[in-house]
């Protein structure tokens, strides 16, 4: 009688027992499911990554002596590496703000189901499935060649990235806007709040995670804008928009391994922390 009152009817025991059991089936499922996709990362990325750190502090050329940070010393010294590094922070300062505000005034207008809603929500993704090459001729064809040999590329390539990606994050924030009860907006309303406070007070915060996971999306696209860039300019574009990704092509091109070592270090770390601080930034607020 001591052990039934203390563990509860014997139903109930056998009930926790399967419970668990399921519980340990489940997670057991889950790991065979996770180890390969943690194996592939740490094989393909982790372990690449940690050796072209370890390249970065060598002296190249077959040797293994360690320089320091004199590698770094010189590729910051360099003129172009300064050239596309601003560059490349200008088109992420500039483009994934506009990409935000452009995916979610479209997600906000297609919500309220407009007139040529629908018709827009059908073609808003067309871009995604166009190949690059024939919209950059498109843009060769309308454009004169003395634009994009001015400082106006730039200006054309951050209208590509966003016509590009304006879509995809518009459909992310549309499904994030679907989650919201409708029944904060009715009581809002009947206290007397306009469209701006609703979206100030309802919207914006309970859309911070869809915001946060379309910013990081945002980062990783702008670099693939890159291959905008290459069709429209070539390996040395106008010097507008000589991105990061020009500096360590033409250092691969030149087999100057130890400059596309170090570049692709210190392109992949603020990358690394822009994400991570994001991620942590909307816990916070979570």
């Amino acid at each position: 009688m001591q052990r039934l009152k203390k563990n509860g009817p014997i139903w109930m025991n056998e009930k926790k027992k399967r419970l668990l059991s399921l519980r340990g089936r489940r997670q057991l499922v889950g790991g065979f499911l996770f180890v390969p996709i943690l194996l592939g990362t740490v094989v393909f990325f982790a372990m690449p990554f940690c050796m072209v750190i370890g390249y970065s502090f060598g002296l190249g050329g077959g040797q293994v002596r360690f320089a320091g940070f004199a590698n770094y010393l010189k590729v910051l010294g360099s003129e172009s590496f300064r050239l596309a590094a601003g560059n490349t922070v200008k088109f992420l300062v500039l483009g994934v703000p506009l990409l935000l505000v452009l995916g979610l005034t479209l997600a906000l207008l297609l919500s309220r189901a407009l007139p040529g809603s629908r018709l827009c929500g059908n073609t808003i993704l067309l871009p995604l499935v166009l190949p690059i090459a024939s919209i950059v001729m498109v843009v060769e064809w309308m454009i004169p060649v003395s634009v994009l040999e001015s400082p106006a590329a730039f200006r054309v390539l951050l209208a590509l990235y966003l016509w590009k990606n304006g879509g995809y994050i518009t459909v992310l924030l549309l499904a994030g806007l679907s989650l919201i009860p409708r029944e904060l907006y009715d009581t809002a309303a009947i206290e007397g709040a306009g469209s701006a406070a609703k979206l100030r007070y309802i919207t914006l915060p309970l859309l911070t995670p869809s915001l946060t996971f379309c910013a990081v999306l945002g980062v990783i696209n702008s670099f693939k804008s890159y291959r905008e860039a290459f069709l429209l300019g070539g390996n040395y574009p106008h010097e507008s928009i000589y991105l990061l990704q020009h500096f360590l092509n033409n250092n691969f091109e030149n087999l100057n391994y130890t400059r596309l070592a170090v570049a692709s270090v210190l392109t992949a770390l603020p990358v690394v922390v822009a994400t991570v601080g994001l991620l942590l930034w909307q816990r916070r607020r979570a």
